[in-house]
């Protein structure tokens, strides 16, 4: 059966193709015809420049991102034998990576960084989680879904059972034999992850070389790690040494799984403190009582969900991060993460340096995700983690300065660069 063929329109179309030739796997709406948007959810199609064909993919007609490219090559035979090759293959990358020989948990497909567009699949013990991008991705990949599972296996991931969440962001209507809890096991660290309701697939897999390298800064510290979710950070620094450890996150389901990850992981329970409460109201109320932490993370869910979104995260983030400084101790370290690809790495440091406004702070890492989330050349949306490590120093004495030189917050926020930064789609963990 012949596929739709769509041709670039418009002056985004040589933007787009440029970026599509670079390794970038999407297209625009604005850089196609109105048309496009009458197409079935998850039709696949053939996209063409004026030079001659970008690809193969499918489409979202309800999307900005109209259609997500599968292969560069046109006519492409885009079934189960391709899907299963295609997973053997993100499965072979993953084998012998340092990073996964402490843990049994693995992010086995990373969507468009993998080459397959829209599927999220991570892998508990045993036990396959899959999400879908969106009703398109879900509608393109269901029927493939057994041929991706058996390709990761043929990649040496077993798999036991599966969980099908369905759609990212939508809750209820999942499928399959897998959980509802999983053990797992990270650097030593024991974890349960419910891997049906839990946020994203169950557990923050991303982060795990970075729980490992806080830990390793945390002997002898006082920690306070701030939107904790299952406690990841706060079981890593409690088996790091860690004088003692406090979690905040506003779920009380949270809450009760990190103090239950605390007492599984054998720590003493005196070392521990969890609160149920806004981090904001927390730490205002911290500062107000003269508390200080020589760790303090600050992990937030991402606040950006769309490039519309920016102006107010960059806000958010500025102020949340200059909460946390208020109780970081002389010499202390602030750990500050971003998981919105909306907000890059030069978003993420010009935040920090304004909420450290006033205060000596010097960036000594910078960290993003383990590497089973890999990131595809020329796509920079997938590398939405981002994570600094800065050491907060003393208050500066203020100093005058005129008028004529003020600069408004906005001046030092950076430019959003790219071909077409309104729209930039959505990308999570």
């Amino acid at each position: 059966m012949s596929r739709p063929a769509l041709h670039l329109i418009g002056a985004h179309a040589p933007r787009i193709a440029r970026m599509v030739a670079h390794g970038h796997p999407w297209i625009y709406d604005r850089a196609l015809p109105a048309s496009s948007a009458n197409l079935a959810v998850g039709t696949l199609v053939t996209v063409h420049s004026p030079d001659g064909v970008l690809g193969a993919g499918y489409a979202d007609p309800a999307s900005p991102i109209r259609i997500r490219l599968l292969s560069r090559d046109g006519a492409a035979t885009l079934d189960d034998a391709w899907a299963r090759t295609a997973a053997h293959a993100a499965a072979a990358r993953r084998r012998g990576l340092p990073a996964l020989a402490a843990t049994d948990a693995v992010r086995a497909v990373h969507g468009e960084n993998d080459g397959l567009a829209g599927l999220t699949i991570d892998v508990y013990a045993g036990t396959a989680v899959v999400v879908f991008d969106g009703e398109a991705a879900a509608a393109f990949w269901r029927p493939r879904l057994a041929a991706v599972l058996a390709g990761l296996g043929d990649g040496g991931i077993e798999i036991r059972a599966r969980w099908v969440r369905g759609v990212r962001g939508v809750r209820g209507g999942g499928e399959g034999d897998g959980g509802p809890l999983v053990e797992i096991h990270e650097h030593g660290a024991r974890f349960t992850v419910d891997v049906r309701a839990g946020q994203k697939t169950g557990f923050f897999l991303d982060q795990r070389g970075n729980r490992a390298r806080i830990a390793s800064l945390a002997a002898g510290a006082r920690v306070l790690n701030l939107c904790c979710y299952t406690g990841g950070f706060s079981i890593a620094c409690g088996l790091g040494g860690a004088r003692a450890v406090t979690s905040v996150d506003l779920a009380p389901a949270a809450i009760a799984a990190a103090n239950r990850h605390w007492s599984a992981n054998g720590l003493a329970p005196s070392a521990h403190a969890a609160e149920v409460a806004d981090c904001f109201a927390y730490l205002d109320d911290a500062a107000s009582r003269g508390a200080r932490w020589d760790v303090v993370i600050v992990d937030p869910p991402s606040f950006a969900a769309s490039e519309a979104a920016r102006p107010a995260a960059l806000a958010a983030y500025v102020r949340l991060n200059r909460a946390a400084l208020a109780v970081t101790a002389a010499g202390g370290l602030l750990v500050a993460a971003s998981c919105s690809s909306h907000i890059d790495d030069a978003d993420l440091r010009a935040a920090v340096a304004e909420a450290a406004a006033g205060r000596a702070l010097q960036t000594i890492e910078t960290r993003g995700a383990d590497p089973d989330h890999p990131v595809r050349a020329g796509f920079p949306e997938g590398r939405y983690l981002k994570l600094l490590i800065a050491v907060a120093g003393d208050p500066i004495a203020a100093k005058p300065f005129s008028t004529a030189n003020k600069r408004t917050p906005d001046d030092n926020l950076p430019r959003r660069r790219g071909p077409d930064p309104g729209q930039r789609g959505p990308r999570r963990r």
